[in-house]
């Protein structure tokens, strides 16, 4: 089974999947009342090592539960969770809204949350959907901190129950899962052959799978007219995460200029090489707002494109000792524009919203621009 499953992830991995009904994340205030930090214990690696890809077979919309009460004189206080999906999902835990992804093929791009829980009973739950039944999944790592600072892991496995469709109220503590059968294990995590991305702190950031994208309109033959375009790409933090501070990498062909929330972090002209930048935020943001400006240079039609990854790192609603983390890219998300570049189109405030989606020319690797060089990371620049 492993082997169709890989070669299935790896055609889903550049097809165009639509979104998955995620609900539009928010910026949040801080949480009250956050519960005392635990005692200073060495913490475990966060990993999927040990995790499965579950689903609900001949399924293109899921939904999954995993309910769990601490030992005998154990109180939970929080977890730590790294899930990607298939396609898309959204991830509840005690009934509450925790975030989502729903961005085209990003399922090698996981997405680490920081979660407060009830001293005793708690339930995780999410659906997720898929555009093949039999090539679904969800892959979930969760690290629980007991108040003596203990931890114990959970992973995906046939623990969880399962059932197709996202009956309502699902996510809800008291719901009645009873009738739900186990979840199916399609492959382990070592067996799928294929890296899942972690958001980590400090990060440890790399453009894999990252697409080379231009404008919406790309010739056969790959060659795009000379000249200036600009895109842009808005992240959105989930309920009650706050962005401190992001990497990102970025090259293009063949040359740029990088906005971040309006400001100016940096230019290049090297195609060949990707350009590292540290951008932290002085004041807290309720998005991420990238812009570039793009050039094509040359006297005749040659291949131009854009090369994106971001790794941002966030304070999960005032808690500490944990790292909640996404990963973008520049994917089929990002929007751009074939006429003249609007004026201010790089200010947080300007609206996009007419812009066609860009069109997608590979992922990080492909001809004619291989792999590329990545420089030390800039000094800090503070936004």
């Amino acid at each position: 089974m492993a082997p169709i499953f890989v070669y299935a992830l790896l055609s889903l991995a550049t097809a165009k999947l639509p979104l998955c009904s995620g609900l539009a994340a928010v910026a949040a205030a801080e949480v009250a009342n956050i519960p005392a930090p635990a005692p200073s214990v060495a913490q475990p690696t966060l990993s999927f090592a040990a995790s499965n890809w579950i689903w609900k077979p001949s399924s293109t919309l899921a939904a999954f539960r995993k309910d769990f009460t601490p030992p005998f004189g154990k109180s939970l206080i929080a977890a730590e969770m790294i899930i990607t999906a298939i396609t898309g999902f959204n991830l509840y835990v005690n009934g509450d809204y925790i975030g989502s992804d729903s961005t085209l093929g990003r399922w090698g791009y996981s997405q680490r949350f920081c979660i407060d829980l009830q001293p005793s009973f708690n339930v995780f739950a999410v659906n997720a959907t898929t555009t093949n039944a039999s090539v679904g999944g969800v892959l979930a790592t969760i690290l629980v901190t007991y108040s003596d600072g203990t931890t114990d892991t959970l992973v995906t496995d046939s623990s969880w129950r399962a059932i197709n469709g996202s009956p309502a109220g699902f996510e809800q503590l008291a719901f009645d899962d009873n009738i739900w059968s186990t979840a199916t294990v399609t492959a382990t995590y070592t067996a799928a052959q294929r890296t899942v991305l972690v958001p980590a702190n400090p990060p440890a950031i790399t453009l894999f799978s990252a697409q080379w994208i231009w404008t919406n309109v790309i010739p056969a033959n790959g060659n795009l007219p000379v000249g200036s375009r600009a895109f842009r790409k808005t992240f959105t933090p989930a309920p009650g995460q706050i962005p401190m501070s992001a990497n990102i990498l970025i090259a293009a062909d063949n040359a740029y200029t990088l906005y971040v929330n309006g400001a100016t972090i940096g230019s290049g002209t090297n195609f060949k090489v990707a350009q590292q930048y540290v951008v932290n935020f002085g004041t807290p943001a309720s998005e991420i707002v990238l812009a570039v400006r793009a050039t094509n240079g040359g006297t005749t039609a040659n291949p131009a494109g854009v090369l994106v990854m971001m790794e941002v790192n966030m304070q999960p609603g005032g808690r500490t000792n944990c790292t909640a983390g996404s990963i973008s890219s520049s994917d089929g998300s990002w929007v751009s524009t074939l006429g003249a570049i609007p004026t201010g189109f790089e200010q947080p405030d300007f609206d996009d919203s007419a812009w066609p989606t860009v069109a997608l020319e590979g992922a990080y690797g492909v001809a004619p621009w291989g792999t590329l060089t990545i420089t030390a990371p800039s000094a800090p620049i503070t936004i």
